[in-house]
């Protein structure tokens, strides 16, 4: 083999693992993905239960506003952002020594959840109480401004130069487009029935955007910001997972207990594969070889083959698993089981549950640090 030819094929192989991390990424927003500790929102106790994932048990509690939900890593690794539902606060906490750095007051609402805009320097946080997205300096925790969105809205997604933000709203079946270096709205794009999220393609030419009540996925062009073309899907679907290199979206139909696999290249349904009750949660492990979906109404987790579009495993978990976390090394996967309040660990060699450590009550969102 020639040195051009090596030098070739390492490029490659490179484009195709950094085209798998940022479709693995996507699956829960960008963020970091760590290996050494484990943070869990406990909506019902107000509180963030910190597990060591080595002993696989919990070594501290932290207080924090009322209703955490949701909770996002900084990629210098730094800090902790817990959004506040009922509160409506975001609680910034130093890492790895868990003191409080700020509380950002009428900054979040219910569903709240956090971002990181292109070299961390800002977080973007969802609030729907107020009908905005609240942005918060990421070192100092002061709030610099506030973008209005449509109404309601919760989840939202960064384009992959950090350059613009992606967020529905609920109530007003649109979704803005977020212009990051003026924090204003570029535009407003009506889509679906009650929008609930909107994912940019791995290599950033895509938006797909979920509606619950319209039973469909909106495909828009990012570049024109065009729709292309709405995708009839299985009943309220929910979130939306790039496979390894975006050729293929996985869209949770959470009424009709199954998943529709897109085929992006014609914009197509080409499969519907079925899983258990109330598909809520997924991730996508580094390999980008398997996702994990939650499955909330049947306590269990099924283990789909992004090379076969096939389940090819079931587990056990607790009662009513919600949110999922894979670990950055591929080795496990935590499950928040919001009825037991507990945390599921599955071994991802062996495909089995290792253990159920108690946490606080309801817990809900988690981040790996």
């Amino acid at each position: 083999m020639t040195a051009v030819r090596r030098a070739v094929n390492i490029g490659i192989l490179a484009m195709a693992s950094l085209l798998i991390v940022r479709s693995a990424a996507l699956a829960h927003g960008a963020g970091v993905r760590g290996t050494q500790t484990l943070y869990v929102a406990n909506e019902g106790s107000d509180t963030v239960s910190v597990m060591d994932v080595g002993s696989m048990k919990v070594t501290g509690t932290i207080a924090v506003g009322s209703g955490p939900q949701h909770v996002a890593i900084s990629p210098d690794r730094r800090y902790a952002f817990v959004t506040c539902s009922r509160s409506a606060e975001v609680w910034i906490l130093d890492l790895p020594t868990h003191a409080v750095a700020s509380v950002v007051p009428n900054a979040t609402g219910p569903g709240g959840q956090t971002v990181f805009g292109a070299g961390a320097t800002y977080a973007y946080v969802t609030n729907s109480l107020y009908s905005r997205v609240t942005v918060i300096e990421t070192t100092t925790g002061k709030k610099v401004a506030m973008i209005p969105v449509g109404e309601a809205p919760t989840r939202i997604s960064i384009s992959a130069d950090g350059g613009h933000a992606y967020v529905p709203s609920e109530r007003s079946n649109t979704v803005a487009v977020l212009n990051l270096s003026l924090n204003v709205v570029a535009v407003e794009l009506p889509v679906g029935v009650k929008p609930y999220a909107a994912e940019i393609s791995p290599d950033g030419k895509y938006l797909l955007v979920s509606s619950t009540d319209s039973n469909a996925v909106t495909v828009i062009d990012a570049a024109t910001r065009k729709p292309l073309r709405r995708i009839p899907v299985g009943d309220d679907p929910h979130h939306v997972v790039f496979g390894p290199g975006g050729a293929f979206a996985y869209v949770l139909n959470r009424g009709s207990g199954n998943l529709s696999v897109i085929q992006m290249a014609n914009r197509q349904v080409v499969a519907t594969i079925p899983v258990g009750k109330e598909p809520s949660d997924a991730d996508i492990t580094p390999s980008g070889h398997y996702i994990y979906v939650t499955n909330m109404g049947s306590g269990d987790v099924s283990v789909i083959s992004t090379r076969t579009s096939a389940v090819v495993g079931t587990i056990p978990v607790g009662i009513h698993p919600h949110d999922i976390v894979i670990s950055g090394d591929g080795r496990y996967a935590f499950v928040a089981n919001t009825g037991s309040d507990d945390i599921s660990v599955i071994n991802l060699l062996s495909q089995a549950t290792v253990g159920r450590v108690p946490v606080g009550k309801r817990p809900s969102g988690m981040a790996l640090w």
